[in-house]
């Protein structure tokens, strides 16, 4: 896990020209590789790289790395199955001088072609250049884990894994992406999209990949998808024999998934809210270090809520059970108050693009670990997305039900906490269909949202991986990167995703509960009172305490005072919370950006 940054050029480079830019770009970096720096010099294109050392902690994973004096390599991220394609590429006479996965995508590219890409299982954000064919090959992960931004004109192009690394290049022509702004103000973060907060800067696209030298990244910069998620759309019945199979096979690949992420040569540790899925994680953490007969005992890590006015955010109870259940250390950090101004400041320097929220749950619980010898962290994020654990998914499923189902799951659904107006909006979206048909329910509802609905569950599922996932993954990636901490997401190993996205949505909600299929594989595993919670909290921020409490005068200052709000002609304070937030966050961006640009 490290940070990257290139630049190629239209013409040839000389060193001693681009030598301080490239360094200086690099050392915005440093956070994300503390452990050591590389370069390397073509004749038009020069490659940096900062270290965080995870495997093979030796010089031999060092980067920018070059492989059969071929291929020349800056890479950022974890291949977890990197032992077993080394061992096949082996068989074909593939020799390696370290223990490191970069030289195993590296072979397997000499292999496979960009083939190499469906056969890893991990996060990566890469650049090779081929000295033979004279082209570059550049690839992001299928779920855009691992960030990769760029900026090209007629003269350059330049690559990088944060925004700040190529804004230090005295070249680059930017300022604010006021129409990506406005739209960040009106319908919140939303990191799947190409374009970034700052003009002329975009995102590399997530499960794709460009191969093709100078010519083609100057006049045809075509970047070509490489995986995609095919979702089950049958209205299969619910089966109790079936749902018992799907809920072990699902086991039993999340494990397999924990296991090969818990491949490192530093202390690994795992993030814990209290909810099903960090919980399923650190079970599975649990069972896999006591097989291998390791007696240190797993640390988990939380931020926990239990001052006055802030209980409601609070999931302590759930954490300290299951603690004591498995018998693992609990470190935990309550963030305080007064140094949320200063705290927030610092999250957004990091983020780059302006927040939904101030992500504070995530930043202290990083926080906290950085303040340990562990470097490595495995959570839970992404199985509510693929197992339908909001709220507002029951709307999507309840509309796409027979009569018989429809009525039958809207009771039962009832019981679940907040899930009253949810049940009420799929019943009747659901009974319109059924008297109506598809096609006049469609055309309706499009009328009325001024967009498609889609009625079907699955369907929504991997829509939403494919965008606010993303958006959850890009937080997750540079809160835990600004304290040099590496974040191993289990539930986002492909193998899990395309599994689950095969399984009929009747599993996924059933009988009352949201993540039925995940609940039954983890019944008798943890603890009831975990598997079997009817609320959903999900790393909550008492942001609404803090904002109209002892911070409400910073918080409607920054709100007044954000220039840019005002330059897009939002001159009136909205009245819902979130949108006064979003005000906040973006004046706050304004300031920290303009602090940097100003020196």
């Amino acid at each position: 896990m490290c940070g990257i940054v290139g630049i190629i050029s239209k013409t040839r480079i000389e060193k001693k020209s681009i030598k301080d830019i490239i360094e200086k770009m690099n050392n915005t970096l440093i956070h994300r590789g503390p452990d050591g720096e590389g370069y390397y010099y073509g004749d038009n294109f020069v490659f940096a790289h900062r270290r965080l050392a995870i495997v093979d902690l030796s010089d031999a994973g060092k980067q920018p790395m070059e492989y059969i004096n071929r291929y020349i390599i800056t890479y950022n991220g974890e291949i977890y199955n990197y032992i077993e394609l080394k061992k096949e590429l082996e068989t074909h006479g593939y020799k390696f001088k370290s223990h490191t996965d970069t030289e195993v995508i590296m072979a397997s590219y000499d292999f496979w072609g960009i083939e190499c890409l469906n056969k890893f299982n991990g996060m990566w954000a890469f650049v090779i250049y081929d000295k033979q064919k004279e082209k570059f090959f550049i690839s992001r992960d299928r779920f855009g884990k691992k960030p990769l931004y760029y900026y090209k004109d007629d003269e350059i192009f330049i690559f990088s894994s944060e925004i700040k690394a190529i804004l230090a290049h005295p070249k680059v022509e930017t300022k604010p992406n006021f129409a990506f702004l406005k739209s960040y103000l009106k319908l919140g973060c939303r990191e799947y999209l190409k374009e970034t907060a700052f003009e002329n800067i975009y995102r590399f696209d997530f499960a794709h990949y460009f191969e093709g030298g100078n010519e083609e990244i100057f006049h045809d910069f075509k970047l070509n998808r490489y995986w995609d998620i095919k979702p089950n759309l049958s209205k299969e019945k619910f089966d109790p024999r079936k749902a018992k199979e799907y809920a072990e096979k699902y086991y039993n690949l999340l494990e397999d998934a924990v296991r090969i992420r818990l491949r490192a040569d530093v202390k690994i540790g795992s993030a814990l809210s209290g909810g099903l899925d960090s919980s399923s994680v650190v079970y599975i953490i649990n069972k896999l270090l006591k097989e291998q007969k390791k007696e240190e005992l797993q640390e988990t890590f939380s931020s926990v809520y239990k001052s006055e006015g802030t209980e409601y955010c609070d999931e302590s109870q759930f954490i300290n059970t299951l603690a004591e259940k498995l018998d693992v250390k609990s470190n935990q950090i309550e963030p305080k108050e007064e140094e949320i101004p200063n705290e927030i400041e610092k999250m957004i320097w990091h983020l780059e693009n302006p927040q939904r929220n101030s992500l504070m749950s995530s930043w202290h619980t990083y926080k906290l670990i950085s303040s340990t010898d562990v470097k490595v962290v495995l959570n839970g994020q992404g199985a509510d997305e693929q197992l339908a654990g909001y709220l507002p998914y029951i709307t999507y499923y309840l509309s796409s039900l027979s009569l018989t189902d429809l009525i039958k799951e809207s009771l039962s659904i009832l019981k679940l906490e907040g899930s009253r107006r949810f049940v009420l909006v799929g019943f009747l979206i659901g009974l319109y269909r059924i008297v109506f048909g598809d096609k006049i329910l469609n055309f309706t509802l499009k009328k009325i949202l001024k967009k498609d609905f889609e009625s079907d569950l699955n369907k929504k599922l991997v829509e939403d991986i494919k965008t606010s996932l993303v958006t959850l993954l890009h937080y997750d990636d540079h809160t835990s990167m600004a304290y040099s901490i590496e974040s191993r997401l289990p539930f986002m190993d492909y193998r899990v995703i395309e599994f689950l996205a095969s399984v009929p949505a009747c599993y996924k909600i059933h009988n009352g509960w949201t993540k039925y299929l995940a609940r039954l594989a983890f019944d008798g595993k943890l603890p009831d009172d975990i598997v079997w919670r009817r609320d959903k909290m999900g790393w909550p921020i008492p942001e609404k305490t803090w904002f109209e409490g002892e911070l409400k005068r910073w918080f409607y200052d920054k709100i007044n005072s954000c220039k840019i709000c005002k330059m897009l002609r939002v001159s009136e304070i909205p009245k819902r919370f979130n949108e006064k937030v979003r005000m906040l966050i973006l004046s706050v961006w304004e300031d920290v950006f303009n602090r940097s640009k100003n020196g």
